[in-house]
């Protein structure tokens, strides 16, 4: 089911990029928009530590004048009887990349990542190219 998720969720994510870049993942090129998608265990309680580092990360971007974009993407599962609701104790992450290179990592940016690994740890990540 975590599969199938994050396919629509790629597919809809390939579906909003208004243009083509070109930039390069690893040797390879990208010929659309560069990707990083990480699966997150939220520790307990940490959930909204978890949504600030989300934040501060988007906004050392920001601040360097990088159009990188990193959204939170809340997670559901299914109870019993088929209910839905949403997952607090896990949260995926999707970065979308500027064409520009990254910004120098600074104190801000060792900020947002102590936040990361102080509210979760990554169960997976995956690096592609939109488009």
């Amino acid at each position: 089911m975590m599969i199938k998720g994050l396919s629509v969720l790629i597919l809809a994510l390939a579906a909003t990029g208004a243009s083509a870049q070109t930039g390069p993942i690893g040797t390879l090129q990208c010929t659309g928009k560069s990707v990083t998608i990480r699966m997150s265990i939220i520790k307990p309680g940490q959930l909204a530590l978890f949504k600030k580092a989300v934040a501060d990360h988007q906004a050392w971007y920001a601040k360097n004048n990088n159009g990188t974009k990193v959204a939170y993407v809340r997670l559901t599962q299914r109870g019993a009887g088929g209910t839905l609701s949403y997952d607090d104790s896990a949260a995926m992450t999707v970065v979308t990349y500027d064409s520009k290179p990254q910004p120098k990592h600074d104190d801000g940016y060792a900020a947002f990542v102590k936040e990361y690994q102080d509210s979760s740890t990554v169960k997976d990540e995956h690096r592609g190219c939109m488009g």
